[in-house]
């Protein structure tokens, strides 16, 4: 398997992903969505752990090799990045995976496309997308993370981000969704989003790893990796 670097562009943002290749058209392709500071190199390990899967992972704007315009951080600007990468790479029947912030996100997307998901794996986090305080960008910003030429995306997603509830919405999805959520107090699913997640989907498993936080993958990546694994060799059956 290689994974080779792809762009996609609307409304003048060019989005950057990568790609799997020499995938087996029989398994169900993967499309992996990132949290609010991540980006899709840092999911090209366990890619190659899908091989021969068909996997995407993309950037969202502000990250990685993607554009970072001085302004464009809405939640429709967000849902619009997945769109690009979704029609250029033609994906069809596929499985959507989203971490962190990136379950608004997706969830956004999914919602008026279900038509084309297969499944979706929620990864620690509720169907609402936060108003975002500005102690999260004063922290980031000191920490250093994205570096001065990338400061104004952090300002501007903060500037732009609006307490939006998902919830209701859900109810059209009839697709297997996966729900993964930390067993810790450093998970951000908590017990009553689970439930809402239960009421609200039609179709639903919840999985907790008891002793992870936030980071799923932590102390035990095999296990994280195999549940994802599992999940989707159910909708390969399907």
């Amino acid at each position: 398997m290689s994974i080779i670097d792809c762009y996609a562009k609307k409304d003048e943002v060019t989005i950057h992903y990568l790609d799997s290749t020499n995938d087996d058209p029989n398994l169900t392709p993967f499309v992996y969505i990132p949290g609010a500071l991540g980006f899709a190199e840092q999911f090209q390990e366990e890619m190659k752990y899908f091989s021969p899967r068909r996997s995407i992972a993309l950037s969202l704007r502000g990250m990685g090799k993607s554009d970072a315009p001085q302004t464009g951080y809405t939640l429709e600007d967000h849902v619009s990045d997945i769109q690009s990468v979704v029609e250029k790479s033609n994906v069809k029947d596929y499985c959507m995976m989203a971490y962190s912030m990136g379950v608004p996100y997706a969830l956004s997307f999914v919602v008026r496309n279900s038509e084309q998901i297969k499944g979706l794996i929620i990864c620690d986090y509720p169907a609402k997308y936060p108003s975002i305080p500005q102690t999260w960008v004063d922290g980031i910003i000191s920490k250093g993370i994205l570096g001065t030429e990338r400061s104004h995306v952090i300002q501007e997603i903060q500037r732009d981000s609006v307490e939006t509830y998902l919830w209701k919405e859900l109810s059209s999805l009839l697709c297997p969704v996966l729900i993964l959520k930390g067993g810790t107090e450093h998970a951000l699913l908590q017990m009553e989003d689970v439930e809402q997640y239960k009421h609200h989907l039609k179709n639903v498993s919840v999985v907790e790893f008891s002793d992870s936080g936030h980071e799923l993958w932590v102390p035990d990546y095999d296990r994280f990796i195999h549940t994802i694994k599992e999940f989707l060799l159910v909708l390969d059956e399907m």
